[in-house]
């Protein structure tokens, strides 16, 4: 199961193998995939919270200040100094969950989007996806409610049975126990008292922890998981071809060339023309040469995917552009770039 991840500059998606983030850096949208390694776990637990805005780090160490002081200055003989108890940082990082940045309630908005839409998640479908539900049954957001319900009810029970520190017992206990808490709301055959808990989740979603997302926060949540899906389960990412019968098909050949930019390399637009190949949902094949890109596929998938290829370089700073297309159709019989290939082999075999 694919689960999502939101923070303050983008979104990553973890899957059973697999760790993949989309991130906007300077204006621009990263994307990157890495193993689902420990290793890995702890990068992006550090990028989440080097993301996080100056408010939530002064915050944090304020309250880690808090906690130690006391220790601190009773090493050096200093009695009756107080600060925060130990369990006290518990409340800081879930009790933040519910006062998210402005930007992160509107990428988590997008990833909940993503995964609310039952079709094939594409940048050419960011309007549907937008449209879909900002709600999702498996947020973690019903994990950190039932940790606060489960506070004060573990704590007046370990009172009743006079349990000492029971406020520090009854905020141990819920953190042993909401993860079962949680896997039961999440996991179990969904009854009337499930609804009960996912309705008071899904009013928080809707007004604490998610914002409707712009255009840029609908692409990121749509590029981390394509990222993910290519790797883990790329079947669900191709539309379904409804017409029956033989396509013809149409081979381009394409060259695109930025104009008066400093350096000679093409490298860096060649490779984003890639990822857009790479991302797209349309039925066609590509393969990349040292001189050009051919694309195989049907005439119409071929002129909207060259369009969008023209507008690579333009999104990355380049204002003059030349582009070399050359188009080859057959219809008076089936052609592919495999086809052709084996026509010449046959032909030097004779």
């Amino acid at each position: 199961m694919v689960k999502g991840l939101s923070f303050q500059k983008g979104i990553i998606f973890i899957g059973n193998k697999y760790i993949a983030c989309s991130y906007d850096h300077k204006e621009k949208i990263e994307t990157w995939i890495k193993p689902a390694s420990p290793k890995n776990m702890l990068y992006i637990s550090w990028l989440v919270f080097k993301a996080m805005p100056v408010w939530y780090h002064i915050c944090f160490f304020l309250w880690g200040l808090l906690i130690i002081l006391p220790y601190v200055m009773n090493a050096f003989g200093m009695d009756r100094v107080y600060g925060l108890p130990v369990y006290s940082l518990i409340y800081f990082l879930l009790g933040t969950h519910f006062w998210f940045p402005k930007e992160l309630k509107k990428y988590h908005g997008a990833e909940h989007k993503v995964f609310s839409y039952n079709g094939v998640i594409s940048v050419r479908k960011r309007k549907e996806i937008t449209e879909a539900t900002i709600t999702n049954r498996f947020c973690s957001t019903n994990g950190i409610l039932l940790f606060f319900l489960l506070v004060p009810c573990l704590t007046v029970g370990l009172k009743l049975i006079s349990v000492p520190d029971v406020l520090q017992w009854g905020t141990v206990s819920a953190l042993v126990v909401f993860p079962f808490a949680t896997y039961w709301l999440n996991r179990t055959r969904e009854m009337k008292v499930h609804r009960f808990f996912l309705k008071m989740s899904y009013w928080l979603q809707r007004n604490i922890t998610t914002e409707q997302p712009e255009e840029k926060h609908v692409k990121t949540a749509i590029r981390s998981y394509r990222r993910l899906a290519m790797k883990e389960f790329p079947g669900k990412l191709r539309l379904r071809k409804t017409k029956k019968g033989e396509k013809k098909m149409a081979i381009a050949d394409v060259t695109i060339m930025p104009l008066g930019s400093k350096s000679t390399s093409m490298s860096d637009v060649v490779a984003k023309i890639q990822q857009l190949l790479e991302e797209t949902s349309l039925p066609i094949k590509y393969e990349l040469t040292s001189m050009s890109t051919i694309i195989e596929g049907e005439t119409k998938d071929i002129f909207q995917i060259l369009q969008e290829i023209q507008e690579v370089p333009f999104s990355m700073g380049h204002q003059r552009v030349a582009v070399n297309i050359r188009i080859d159709e057959r219809r008076d019989k089936p052609s592919s770039m495999q086809g052709k290939i084996a026509s010449v082999n046959e032909k030097r075999e004779e």
